[in-house]
C-alpha cells in the first residue's frame, strides 16, 4: 500500500490538513519516491524488502567487532539512534543476516511501509499503547527471535553540548529481566545532515513544541544515498547480572547507554580504517 502522509497525519490528529500544508509534506518527505520503491518491491517482505532498501538507496552498513555477537540471538539488541532510519533498516538488516531473523521495535510511524511490517515491532511514542500493540510487544519477547530496540525513543539531537540521545528509556532492563533476554550493547556510527540540527536548535529557541524534526527524517533517509555505515558490538550483558546490579533500573539503563557510547573510542583506528575504503 502506497504512502499518504496526509491521510496518516488525518488519522493521528482526527484533523483535515489544509492541501498547501499536505503537498509542502508530500514534497518535504519524498512521497513520490517513495511510493515508486513500493511499486518497485510491492509483495516483498522482510530480509529481501530490507536488502533492496539497501540495494535502492546504495547504502552499505557492516559490523565491527562481529566477533562479540553470541551465537544465541536471543537478545534484546540496543543502540544509538543517530538517524532515523536506515540505523533501523541496517541493524535490522545485519540481524537478520546473522540469525535468519528479527524483529525490531519501532515508532509507529514507520510501521507504514508494509514490506517492513514483518519486522518492525510499532510502539507509540506520543501517547499509550493499544492492547493490541501491548500484545504483540508480549509475544516478540517471549519468542526466540532478536530483537532490536533504540531505547531513546527519538533520533538523536544536540543534547548535553554534543550531538547524542537523549537519556534511554528503562523498559528494556525491565523487558530484558522479565522474559530472561541478554542485552548487547550496539553502537552505530552515524549522523545527520548539519542543517537537522540546525533546524531543531533553532525550533526549541523559539519554543516550539511540534517536533519539526520528526518531519524531515524521510529527506534524511535520502541524503544517506551512497554512504558507508559501521555497528560496533559490545559485550554481551547477561539478564541475571541486569537484575542483581545495584541501582535503579533507570540508573541501569544509563549505564548500558555509556557502554554504547564508549564504543567508538575503543574502536576508533579501527573505525577510520573503514573510512579509508
Amino acid at each position: 500500500m502506497e504512502i499518504n502522509i496526509a491521510k496518516v497525519i488525518e488519522s493521528k490528529t482526527g484533523k483535515k490538513l489544509p492541501r498547501w500544508i499536505a503537498r509542502l509534506l508530500q514534497r518535504l518527505i519524498h512521497e513520490r519516491e517513495i511510493n515508486a520503491f513500493i511499486r518497485r518491491h510491492e509483495g516483498e517482505q522482510g530480509q529481501t524488502y530490507l536488502a533492496a532498501l539497501h540495494r535502492d538507496f546504495d547504502v552499505q552498513v557492516e559490523w565491527l567487532n562481529p566477533e562479540a555477537l553470541p551465537e544465541d540471538g536471543r537478545c534484546i539488541f540496543v543502540s544509538n539512534h543517530p538517524l532515523g532510519a536506515f540505523d533501523g533498516i541496517g541493524i535490522s538488516y545485519l540481524l537478520a543476516r546473522r540469525y535468519g531473523d528479527v524483529r525490531y521495535i519501532v515508532n509507529d510511524m514507520l510501521y507504514h511501509l508494509d514490506g517492513l511490517r514483518s519486522v518492525f515491532v510499532p510502539v507509540n511514542t506520543y501517547g499509550s499503547q493499544s492492547r493490541g500493540s501491548i500484545q504483540a510487544l508480549h509475544s516478540v519477547l517471549e519468542s526466540d527471535l532478536p530483537v532490536g530496540s533504540f531505547p531513546a525513543g527519538y533520533c538523536s539531537r544536540h543534547y548535553d553540548g554534543a550531538v547524542q540521545d537523549r537519556p534511554w528509556q528503562k523498559s528494556f532492563i525491565s523487558q530484558a529481566i522479565q522474559y530472561r533476554r541478554n542485552v548487547v550493547p550496539l553502537h552505530f556510527v552515524g549522523r545527520n545532515s548539519k542543517h537537522f540540527y540546525w533546524i531543531d536548535r533553532i525550533r526549541r529557541a523559539l519554543g516550539v513544541k511540534f517536533d519539526i524534526c520528526t518531519a524531515l527524517l524521510p529527506d534524511e533517509m535520502f541524503r544517506s544515498s551512497g554512504k558507508s555505515y559501521q555497528v560496533i558490538v559490545g559485550e554481551p550483558i547477561a539478564w541475571e547480572e541486569l537484575r542483581d546490579a545495584e541501582g535503579s533500573m533507570q540508573e541501569k539503563a544509563a549505564r548500558v547507554r555509556a557502554m554504547s557510547y564508549e564504543l567508538p573510542q575503543r574502536y576508533a583506528d579501527r573505525i577510520k580504517q573503514k573510512n579509508k575504503r
